[in-house]
């Protein structure tokens, strides 16, 4: 099929994506779907941008449209609702032709069929580089009506980790310094954890919602906090915490046991701190929590992926390994030459 019109596109599209959805009382085709709720919703949107956030020559069409899905999946499973549906809008350059819009609607379809996922509809236009923005909505509890929050901490609290940090930044690092599509090859066979992390990164919202779950049980809603970690630890703890209006800081600890082998073996080879680049991290899209240290035990047993305590809530600074840490992490708008980072 040649791709000649906005309607060509639109009709690829429904051969990935049915209109109709269990969540869905009315699906594409119309000016607006209309969501069937059973319960309050989380929403969330996420702009991914060409040159921002990806880069072409090394993100293949399915790595595009999968981790455009997953970053909206990630925060929606943070909230610890189950994600439901999503919508997308999508500038397109002209350039995209059959097999590349097949192979991004794979890479969304990808998760949307892992978490059961409508595509309630969006909007296509033309422009000079290519956008994607999603919009994700998750269902939550009736008796957990706001989610899982920030700011949840107290002095004490087990700060917790799920998932993996510094992986996807050094998958970042690695392929932006290759320079061709030999090199680009040599790196994802080299370090395929790293590239896998940057490139596809897997959203934990079913452990978003089993942490939920365990708040509600145990009655500590109020208790305990989640946020992913989207620009690494070190920026997104601050916001955990919400240390600015709480004036709550952490003792962080990260052994090496702690961080993945690809990211020791980077630093080891390069002469860097792997604690303090796996701490300053970037688009890791693991979980980052807070609970009461009595809690904690029981809490990591509900949790199936890799989790591990990584330190304490007190008064006052944050520190790594005992030191203060030398990065705020990395900042959007006050690095505007920066390599791609979600």
């Amino acid at each position: 099929m040649s791709i000649a019109s906005e309607d060509d596109i639109l009709s690829l599209v429904s051969r990935f994506f049915p209109a109709d959805h269990p969540s869905l009382l009315l699906g594409r085709g119309d000016d607006c779907a209309v969501l069937r709720r059973s319960g309050p919703l989380a929403v969330t949107t996420d702009v991914f941008a060409e040159d921002a956030h990806f880069r072409r020559r090394y993100f293949t069409p399915f790595d595009i449209g999968f981790k455009a899905v997953a970053v909206n999946v990630s925060d929606v499973g943070a909230s610890g609702a189950k994600p439901s549906g999503l919508s997308i809008g999508l500038t397109l350059t002209g350039n995209e032709d059959e097999a590349w819009l097949s192979g991004f609607c794979e890479g969304m379809k990808a998760l949307c069929d892992e978490f059961s996922l409508a595509l309630s509809g969006g909007d296509l236009a033309r422009s000079a580089l290519l956008n994607i923005c999603v919009t994700a909505w998750g269902e939550l509890p009736e008796s957990l009506p706001r989610g899982l929050r920030r700011g949840a901490a107290r002095e004490g609290d087990v700060i917790f980790l799920v998932g993996e940090a510094g992986l996807a930044r050094l998958g970042l690092t690695l392929l932006e310094q290759a320079s061709d599509a030999e090199e680009i090859a040599a790196v994802k066979s080299a370090w395929p954890h790293a590239c896998a992390s940057h490139l596809r990164p897997r959203p934990l919202a079913r452990e978003g919602m089993a942490v939920a779950r365990f708040a509600l049980e145990r009655g500590v809603e109020d208790r305990i906090g989640l946020m992913d970690v989207s620009d690494g630890l070190a920026r997104d703890l601050p916001r955990l915490l919400a240390s600015r209006r709480s004036g709550l800081g952490a003792e962080i600890t990260l052994h090496n046991d702690d961080i993945p082998p690809e990211v020791r073996r980077h630093a080891e080879k390069n002469g860097l701190s792997a604690a303090a680049f796996a701490f300053e991290g970037g688009e890791d899209y693991a979980l980052a929590g807070t609970c009461p240290e009595k809690l904690w035990p029981a809490l990591a047993r509900e949790l199936s992926a890799p989790c591990l305590a990584i330190g304490q809530a007190r008064r006052g600074t944050i520190t790594l390994n005992g030191s203060r840490p030398a990065s705020s992490g990395f900042d959007h708008f006050s690095h505007q030459k920066e390599a791609p980072a979600s």
